[in-house]
């Protein structure tokens, strides 16, 4: 028997109708993509929206009843109605890069997408049209830049390898070629008398079209107004984005078009700041350098100009140390000088070589340089020595000899080769400056200058340098640091009443053991008194790992201080407070950062000695909660704290099949932690692989339970597996040992994996999942669609699923663009033969919209909360799941 309809509920209807249609012309009109409405039968157009009248230029009576191939834009693509029926059968067709053309002959790129629904049944085909022109051209932009900064990377190298220009210029013109995708480079050089500019290097497409043009620097020469010449004059870049259409480049445009010049660049070259030539680029496209670009090839013209200068001032020192060679030959200096024949047999010796050997003149002449040799160079020192002696006809550098009183020092030789006319040589002259004081003087005045003479540690002046470097190394790796300001407890009293040299003895212990505490690169200092200072660099980008990891060290240094040191004849106990600054970059000056340390190292002090504090009181506060929440942890697995919840997974007819696996800390006094608190701490101590096990240890157990009841032993558990669970190397043998000892069936279970875990080795990652796969595990990755995994590795891995995360499907009908991608991910799954299944489900819109493109699995709060595993199966009865015969669907009595 039927109900007659209330007037009252059909007035509501219609009126809910009305609305509904009110709001979907609204979202038709303001949409910001083109949409275009098909009549899958007439194959007529029956609506366009304004935006893709306003994308396209045509009026919206130019598309109304028109066939879709008919129409200016899609008649290239869309061109017989063949294509069109592919469209209506298929119902669903994706272009992601279609090229379209506007009404004015503007060309754009779409995504082009179609979906076909019914419409009071009438097929309609819903195109969406996207405008991708925009970032399309990002893309090309970003590809040339690449290309730029790879090429500007092989300038470099080329900059530190290469030893004279010819190989320089041949490396930079290749790299503008084929890493910068340039069409041809060349590099011309200035005749200083005529100012022509001649190649004297070139590569690439049109090379040989360089021996026939002229190019000049002159300003009265016609070949001198270009591109090439006005760089070189004017000592600035030129650009000529339109190479073929630009009045300075017509003498050479016959060239270029038989080359594919389109657009090129003149850059001046200098030696020693004197423009000595040009590096001229030439691209296949115009437009080619933008801003960007133009300040790549910058940079590359000023580093090919700073190896110019480098190259110049090699060869200027050479003939420096060519002038003093000949200088050493006047015999009487301030140096030791002897001279020997072509057999190495000494002829002569001035008398500073006799005052710094003690050797005499009858006692050296005729003898050989071994005379003071020291014993202290091998056989290989001395063979290097001579060959380049025989090579260069020159060698110098720092050699030890013994003085005739047997004292070995250190002097700096120059040997230098005489030759005849011919070239033969006929003398050697060996100049010698004694080395010793002068090293002795260095090292004394470093170390007072750098160092404390009583620790030998850093001074307050070495401090501040590696401080500055700290500032640097911090802003290039974006990491933290930290400087300790370490106060010993007490000290004055030791000093009072021990003396100051008991107390110079515990502060030069206290300094080795600070030592004995630090990483490498890592600094001690002493600032003066018991005043230490450290500094800790490449901590962690995160400020409360950091952190954690300052407070890690200086609980090492708190207890290797707190040792007794043995001063002379008794034991003293010491302690220290320690004053902690974290820093990133450069945030304040030295001082600002020594004031902030010393002030929280006062709070240490006043906290009772023997402790340590952060600057930031916030940050105390935080550290300090988190260690206890650590050591909760630790715990927590053996207190059996933890507990497993189920949250159920539902199909489309409202069968539940399963559920996901979560895990839940009920701490005695905290009550319910959060796993948002909880398991990034689990990750960062390693205690997920402990935690992660006992997950699955858990649910294998309960699933075998279940396995008694034959209403319940069709159940798969859904469980979420960490990467650094995963990734260990026994990870296939523990799950693997798992099943056999609960005796489950291997399908029950399916294992959810991220994408981040799936890319974070990707080798073992497949190795893993293959070799669980064949075991009969399954596999589903969650969170699908929020990470930035490459869609190739989908077809490698034996995925039996994909999960739509949660934050896609609150959108559903909130924002367009998620609706696309649960969209897409819906039709990537049925395409791959994958199962789709949906989190966060919480309204029956969401799962109709779900239901409707193709997705029938579902799990989230409309469904039911994750609970303990007696209200679940409380839920499962009461749906009918451990009833005998079909049970309704669960979203009809939710």
């Amino acid at each position: 028997m039927q109900t007659p309809t209330s007037p009252l509920l059909t007035k509501r209807a219609l009126k809910a109708l009305r609305a509904s249609e009110s709001s979907y012309r609204r979202l038709f009109e303001t949409a910001q993509d083109g949409i275009l409405l098909l009549n899958v039968d007439t194959a007529q157009i029956e609506d366009v929206n304004p935006y893709l009248v306003n994308m396209l230029g045509y009026t919206h009576a130019e598309f109304l009843g028109k066939k879709l191939w008919e129409v200016g834009p899609f008649s290239d693509r869309f061109e017989s109605k063949e294509m069109f029926a592919e469209l209506k059968i298929k119902g669903y067709i994706r272009y992601e890069d279609l090229p379209l053309k506007t009404k004015a002959g503007e060309r754009v790129q779409v995504e082009f997408v179609s979906n076909t629904y019914d419409c009071d049944g009438v097929q309609i085909i819903q195109c969406n049209i996207r405008d991708i022109t925009k970032r399309k051209a990002a893309e090309v932009e970003i590809q040339r830049l690449t290309h730029l900064y790879t090429a500007l990377s092989q300038c470099n190298k080329a900059i530190v390898h290469c030893t004279n220009e010819e190989e320089l210029f041949l490396k930079i013109c290749c790299a503008a070629v084929r890493f910068g995708r340039m069409k041809m480079a060349w590099i011309g050089l200035i005749n200083a008398e005529t100012l022509e500019v001649r190649p004297a290097c070139s590569f690439g497409s049109g090379v040989e079209e360089l021996g026939n043009v002229k190019i000049s620097a002159d300003i009265v020469s016609p070949f001198g107004h270009g591109p090439t010449g006005t760089a070189i004059r004017e000592n600035r870049p030129v650009w000529s984005q339109d190479y073929m259409n630009d009045p300075l480049t017509v003498p050479w445009q016959e060239s270029a078009a038989r080359s594919g010049w389109a657009a090129s660049a003149s850059l001046p070259l200098c030696r020693n700041g004197l423009v000595i030539g040009v590096f001229s680029l030439y691209a296949g496209e115009t437009n080619a350098f933008d801003e960007a670009a133009c300040d790549l090839l910058v940079e590359m013209a000023i580093d090919v100009s700073f190896a110019l200068s480098n190259f110049a001032n090699e060869t200027e020192r050479k003939r420096a140390e060519q002038d003093l060679r000949i200088a050493a030959i006047a015999f009487e200096t301030q140096e030791g000088i002897l001279i020997t024949d072509a057999y190495k047999v000494i002829l002569r010796i001035n008398k500073s070589f006799a005052r710094q050997t003690g050797y005499c003149a009858e006692e050296a002449i005729g003898k050989t340089p071994a005379l003071v040799k020291s014993g202290k160079q091998d056989a290989e020192f001395y063979r290097q020595m001579w060959d380049a002696l025989t090579r260069d006809q020159y060698w110098n550098g720092e050699i030890w000899n013994r003085r005739k009183n047997g004292e070995v020092y250190l002097d700096w030789l120059t040997i230098t080769a005489v030759t005849d006319v011919e070239g033969k040589i006929t003398n050697y002259v060996a100049s010698y400056s004694d080395l010793s004081q002068f090293k002795k003087n260095e090292a004394t005045i470093h170390s007072l200058a750098f160092y404390d003479p009583l620790t030998s540690l850093p001074n307050r002046r070495l401090l501040v340098d590696r401080l500055q470097h700290t500032f640097a190394a911090s802003a290039r790796h974006s990491n933290h640091a930290a400087l300790l300001f370490i106060d010993l407890d007490n000290f004055k009293i030791l000093n009072d009443t021990k003396g100051h040299n008991i107390g110079d003895l515990l502060l030069i212990e206290v300094a080795r053991r600070l030592l004995s505490c630090i990483r490498e690169g890592d600094t001690v200092a002493r600032l003066g008194g018991d005043e230490f200072i450290v500094i800790l660099q490449e901590l962690d980008e995160e400020p409360l790992e950091a952190a954690a990891q300052t407070e890690a060290i200086c609980d090492k240094i708190l207890s290797t201080i707190s040792q007794p040191h043995l001063l002379v004849d008794y034991d003293y106990h010491c302690s220290a407070s320690i004053g902690i600054c974290l820093f990133c970059n450069q945030e304040v000056t030295v001082d600002e950062l020594l004031k902030r340390a010393d002030t929280a190292m006062y709070q240490a002090k006043s906290a009772g000695r023997n402790s340590l504090r952060f600057y930031d009181p916030a940050m105390q506060v935080v550290l300090e909660a988190r260690t206890a929440l650590e050591n909760d942890l630790r715990r927590a697995l053996s207190g059996n704290q933890f507990r497993v919840h189920y949250q159920m997974q539902v199909g489309h007819t409202g069968h539940i099949f399963g559920a996901e696996v979560l895990i839940r800390w009920l701490h005695p006094h905290r009550g319910l932690v959060s796993p948002m608190q909880f398991i990034p701490l689990a990750e960062e101590t390693g205690l997920i692989q402990p935690i992660g096990q006992w997950v699955l240890e858990t649910a294998c157990a309960q699933l075998k339970l279940w396995e008694t009841n034959a209403l319940t032993c069709h159940l798969q558990l859904a469980i979420n597996v960490s990467a650094l669970q995963f990734h260990q190397p026994d990870f296939v043998d523990q799950v693997r040992r798992i099943l056999h000892r609960h005796a489950l069936n291997p399908n029950r279970i399916k294992l959810e994996l991220t994408e981040s875990l799936v890319l974070a080795n990707i080798d073992d990652t497949i190795a893993k999942m293959h070799a669980l796969r064949q075991y009969g595990v399954r596999f589903s990755m969650d969170d699908f669609g929020t990470g930035y995994s490459s869609l190739s590795y989908l077809t490698q891995l034996p995925i039996d699923q994909l999960k739509i995360d949660q934050s896609f499907v609150h959108n559903i009908g909130v924002k367009h663009g998620d609706s696309i991608i649960v969209q897409t991910i819906i039709g990537m799954a049925n395409n791959l033969g994958m199962e789709v299944i949906a989190e966060g489900v919480e309204t029956e819109e969401q799962r109709v919209f779900l239901e409707q493109h193709g997705c029938t699995l579902y799990q989230g709060y409309l469904f039911g909360r994750p609970v303990p595993v007696g209200e679940f199966e409380k839920k499962l009865r009461g749906t009918g799941a451990f009833t005998q015969g079909s049970a309704a669907p669960y979203f009809a009595r939710a």
